[in-house]
């Protein structure tokens, strides 16, 4: 190596920062969500990394057949082309003081519902099962212990076969452990396992599975318990029949947490994304206070039938990964119960519909959005139902800025395409400017701070530019660095993209 080229390294790697050239991250043209710091290197000023969280709308689906019980649970729900499929849990416990111990009525099957638009749904009569006089019905399976948590999901392995593309899984400890199931529409259903595919754990609530398309393998996240805490496991299959020894999540610097389910799936618009959204178990203590919240009746029932139905509570958490095992979560409730009414308040509400879906939203102008639904009104005869709430595309974190404003510097990446598209939202009086930097942290002539005229609004798809100028295609290829610099306002997501003129 020459003298010259040794002093210009040097240069490079002790400049602004102490990262050198060559140590970019190739991010490509997927889209980054600003949910952790992993492609942060500087944060100043009064911004932060923000939780956001769901809005309340309408009533999705009622759960009031027969067969639906008064509690029903853990659905799921699938985009298939231009049909969304909802799988959820039918089953009924009688909940009677003078009658005790709390015992299920009936035993669990597999209920099946659809939509055309992901918000209103339907129970088609499928007449696959007679259950008890009803020949008419919305039942896909009524196996055994699998219709606890029958977790459907459409496999989009290149290499699957189109008569199993609808995969499952399900099972608790009963059925010693999860089989897995396969189906050619969604509707008929057979086992595809003659045994358990996963025997170590008690698998009690929503397992869950997909095909990994970056890493390129089958993940199932399974129900753990171990040291007096409810935790999460996954395993890892190639071929969805040998898995890996499930191993635990890992969250560095968040304390223990009960979590009652796990919910992770990968980010539709950003793959390399896990998210996760589990339940949060809350063991409360038999107080004056919880006594007082509604459903008065029903908690006065539970407390001398089924204490801990009385007393412990349920809200919703949400975390992320870029590996599926080590996640950042966020200990504060991504979804609070909201207000003290009767179903919202005692155990067994609030659990989360496994999936997140895009509709479109009633505001106008408003454009598509995310969906996913939470349950309310559990244990009620006729009330048990799923209300759906919305997020913004990417909304579930940001970097948010206060009006004194603030900024963040990336790492050195190296993207391609010739556009830089950005989701974010502004006040009035608030804006967003955005730097080009090389990896040493100098500005790029042409593409400076000053450069970037002000950028003020509400868009999921703004397209950044400098002096007019929106092509950044010679950059492509070369490591940069992103400096945004915002005032009173989000920063949801960045994607660098291909874009005709």
């Amino acid at each position: 190596m020459t003298p010259l080229r040794l002093l210009t390294m040097l240069v490079v790697c002790l400049s602004s920062f102490p990262v050198c050239a060559e140590d970019a991250i190739d991010i490509g043209d997927r889209r980054e969500l600003l949910i952790d710091h992993a492609l942060t290197e500087k944060m100043s000023g009064e911004v932060e990394l923000r939780l956001h969280h769901p809005v309340a709308r309408e009533v999705a689906l009622t759960l009031n057949e027969p067969w639906e019980g008064n509690s029903s649970g853990y659905p799921t729900v699938i985009k298939d082309g231009d049909l969304f499929r909802m799988y959820y849990c039918g089953h009924r416990f009688v909940v009677d003081p003078d009658d005790p111990p709390l015992r299920m009525e009936h035993s669990e099957v597999t209920c099946y519902a659809e939509s055309r638009d992901g918000i209103h749904w339907s129970k088609p009569n499928l007449n696959l099962f007679k259950w008890g006089n009803y020949e008419k019905n919305n039942i896909v399976w009524l196996g055994g212990a699998e219709n606890h948590n029958f977790s459907p999901f459409i496999d989009t392995n290149p290499a699957a076969d189109p008569q199993t593309r609808f995969k499952a899984v399900g099972g608790t400890i009963t059925s010693k452990g999860i089989y897995s199931f396969q189906s050619a529409d969604g509707i008929h259903w057979s086992k595809l396992s003659t045994k358990p595919i996963i025997t170590q754990g008690p698998f009690d609530s929503h397992n869950t599975c997909f095909w990994d398309s970056v890493h390129e393998r089958y993940c199932i996240y399974i129900r753990h318990v171990a040291r007096d805490l409810r935790l999460v496991m996954v395993a890892y299959s190639e071929d969805f029949k040998t898995w890996t020894e499930p191993v635990e999540l890992e969250y560095p610097d968040s304390p223990p947490q009960q979590m009652y389910t796990n919910h992770v799936l990968p980010y539709h618009r950003a793959p390399h994304i896990l998210m996760g959204f589990p339940t949060r178990y809350v063991a409360r203590s038999n107080t004056k206070h919880v006594a007082s919240l509604p459903p008065l009746d029903l908690r006065s029932d539970f407390l001398n039938l089924y204490e801990r139905g009385g007393t412990d509570l349920t809200d919703g958490l949400f975390m992320t990964s870029r590996d599926g095992q080590v996640f950042n979560r966020w200990d504060e409730a991504f979804f609070r119960p909201g207000p003290q009414g009767e179903g919202r308040w005692i155990y067994g509400d609030n659990y989360q519909t496994y999936g997140v879906w895009e509709t479109e939203s009633a505001e106008p102008g408003g454009g598509m959005e995310l969906s996913t639904q939470f349950s309310e009104g559990y244990w009620r005869e006729n009330e048990h139902q799923l209300r759906r709430y919305t997020v913004r595309l990417d909304g579930f974190v940001s970097l948010n800025a206060k009006y004194a404003g603030g900024e963040l510097i990336t790492k050195p990446v190296i993207f391609k395409g010739n556009k830089l598209e950005i989701n974010y939202a502004t006040s009035a009086a608030g804006s967003l400017r955005v730097e080009l930097q090389d990896a040493s942290g100098q500005p790029i002539p042409g593409f400076s701070l000053d450069d970037c005229p002000e950028l003020f609004g509400d868009s999921t798809s703004q397209q950044v530019t400098w002096n007019s100028e929106t092509d950044i295609g010679k950059l492509a290829g070369t490591p940069v660095r992103l400096r945004f610099v915002l005032s009173d306002g989000d920063l949801y997501s960045y994607r660098f993209h291909q874009m005709a003129d």
